[in-house]
């Protein structure tokens, strides 16, 4: 065994270490996620439908807060907690899960039951940051209004200079959507469009870097985040 005035000066360190750590991360902005989008794809595109995967959400949500708790023990102070997004407005669900029946869409052309899931939960996501504000008084947990701010761009595209919401800017088979799983962007087949700013959608999932722009500046002065980060 190491004498105890070496094992003194190792706890010494490592408490001076521990102390140097939680006042880096006190420091630091924490964007947890956002998390669950990838387990509800998993799900979508692995023939569960959408009452099935909604039985998960629960789980996910639970899951998300326990990770949120660990990293405010371990000296975390600012994080934003972000919901999941409008995916029932992306050309890849659109192409995929389209059908001939108006009611399964939305006034905007989404389809209802994939948005439906999301909303389902943001609404537990969000009660869960509000269970976390009570807790971590000194914590400043910040829940990012994901959905609200991509469908918003959906709704009023031209407010955000966006031409097309629909359409993926990278892809292939033209129409309304661009998208076809056989030639994705990166396969042989797809091309980029000449003007990936004037689109929400960059591939058919993801969004193009202007849109992200966009949740950005929502995040940071409040629009879509409670409280705004720099508030």
């Amino acid at each position: 065994p190491a004498p105890s005035s070496c094992r003194h000066c190792h706890c010494h360190a490592a408490a001076a270490i521990d102390r140097s750590c939680k006042s880096y991360l006190a420091n630091s902005l924490f964007i947890f996620g956002e998390f669950g989008g990838n387990d509800y794809n998993a799900m979508l595109f692995g023939n569960y439908n959408t009452d099935q995967a909604s039985t998960y959400a629960p789980q996910i949500v639970d899951t998300i807060g326990a990770g949120v708790e660990k990293l405010v023990a371990m000296g975390a102070v600012d994080v934003v907690v972000p919901g999941v997004l409008p995916i029932g407005c992306f050309p890849i669900y659109l192409t995929i899960y389209g059908t001939s029946s108006a009611a399964d869409y939305d006034a905007l052309g989404c389809l209802k039951k994939f948005n439906d899931l999301s909303t389902y939960h943001n609404s537990l996501l969000q009660a869960k940051v509000s269970a976390l504000q009570a807790k971590y008084k000194s914590a400043r947990i910040m829940y990012a209004d994901f959905y609200a701010g991509v469908y918003d761009m959906v709704r009023s595209p031209s407010k955000y200079g966006f031409s097309s919401v629909f359409e993926a800017c990278c892809g292939s088979g033209g129409g309304k959507y661009n998208y076809a799983n056989s030639a994705r962007c990166g396969m042989s087949g797809a091309s980029a469009c000449a003007s990936p700013a004037s689109h929400l959608s960059w591939d058919g999932i993801h969004l193009t870097e202007a849109a992200y722009k966009q949740i950005t500046d929502g995040w940071l002065n409040g629009a879509y985040c409670h409280p705004g980060i720099t508030h």
